[in-house]
């Protein structure tokens, strides 16, 4: 998520009020760092941020929805990608007290019962101030969305950041995952309707993910169970993300990348390959830098019906012409979970 690239002195002093007396640990990696490129994707929505990915089984499209608002479709997963428009294109009914605007980030887009729900956030870079909305339609197509307005928030002094949404239904209910640095990403129930908490006030909180490594604070949550698996696997994105200076770039290693942990249980707790918890800098390395590929994260899977293969969806930097958000390329690639833990395969 855009937050990860500011004040991070600011976070790691916050995120240290959360670590009790256990000693700063390294990044847990597997032991094959080589990827397979991302597949060669045409036309020109293929410029995303923190891409969310559904397929439309009525229309036959995909979709990916990015932060900025923006939403692109396509009929094959190599495209051609077409922008069409934002899901908001008027605006939205939910700003925080001191943004005062709509710029939408974090994207996480769901089909509950045959209507599709886009949980969006709106912040400012580097506070708490921040607030998750949700807007729903019945077909995806432009102007087709309702915004509902808020659904969960935070504000300075809290435990977490309310950015970075993700909703999966399991054993018949709708937890809703959340969170950027701080103390990372937690998860609560969503009333049945998708629109509120089920405790409006109070909603019972449970924390996923605290990786205390500076500056390797995690963000980004999503959760996805495998059609054949016993598994969920949660995925979250770590590292410096976005505003990259081409002249400064991050320490190699320091820069934003995929991990993941696993559960039977949609709510945890979720512990890496070596059994170690999420909670405790636990995760397994899934994607990092490679190649031309540079930063990659902000990631969502889901299950293709058409190739019946589990996709992963995230953006990336090319490593040879790094700049800003408007050069965040999407980058799709096939997952193979046969080992019990998810491998990026072409």
């Amino acid at each position: 998520m855009i937050l990860s690239s500011l004040l991070l002195p600011v976070f790691v002093t916050l995120l240290a009020s959360f670590v009790s007396g256990s000693s700063v640990l390294g990044i847990r990696a597997t032991s094959n760092n080589t990827y397979p490129l991302p597949m060669k994707l045409t036309g020109s929505g293929i410029y995303t941020h923190d891409p969310s990915i559904i397929y439309n089984e009525k229309s036959g499209y995909y979709y990916v929805f990015s932060t900025h608002g923006g939403v692109a479709r396509s009929k094959a997963l190599k495209g051609p990608w077409t922008a069409i428009g934002s899901y908001l294109p008027t605006g939205c009914s939910v700003v925080t007290e001191n943004a005062g605007h709509c710029d939408t980030w974090a994207p996480d887009v769901v089909n509950i019962n045959g209507t599709y729900f886009v949980y969006y956030s709106i912040s400012q870079f580097g506070t708490q101030n921040s607030v998750i909305g949700v807007a729903t339609s019945k077909t995806m197509e432009y102007g087709s969305w309702t915004d509902h307005g808020r659904v969960f928030s935070s504000k300075s002094g809290d435990q977490y950041n309310s950015i970075d949404a993700n909703v999966i239904q399991a054993d018949g209910k709708l937890l809703f995952t959340f969170g950027s640095y701080w103390a990372d990403i937690f998860q609560f129930e969503l009333a049945p309707s998708g629109l509120a908490p089920l405790s409006p006030s109070a909603p019972q909180l449970t924390h996923l993910v605290l990786n205390q490594t500076s500056p390797q604070s995690a963000e980004g949550g999503f959760i996805y169970k495998p059609p054949k698996s016993k598994y969920y696997y949660l995925f979250y994105s770590s590292g410096t993300c976005c505003a990259f200076d081409p002249a400064a770039l991050p320490t190699p290693g320091n820069e934003y990348k995929v991990f993941v942990g696993r559960s039977e249980n949609a709510s945890g707790p979720f512990v890496g390959a070596t059994g170690k918890p999420l909670t405790e800098t636990g995760g397994t390395l899934v994607l990092a830098s490679h190649g031309n590929i540079y930063a990659p994260g902000g990631n969502s899977v889901f299950w293709d019906p058409k190739s019946k293969r589990d996709v992963i969806a995230y953006h990336y930097r090319p490593r040879d012409d790094i700049r800003g958000d408007a050069n965040s390329v999407l980058g799709l690639n096939y997952l193979d979970f046969s080992s019990g833990w998810p491998v990026l395969v072409a």
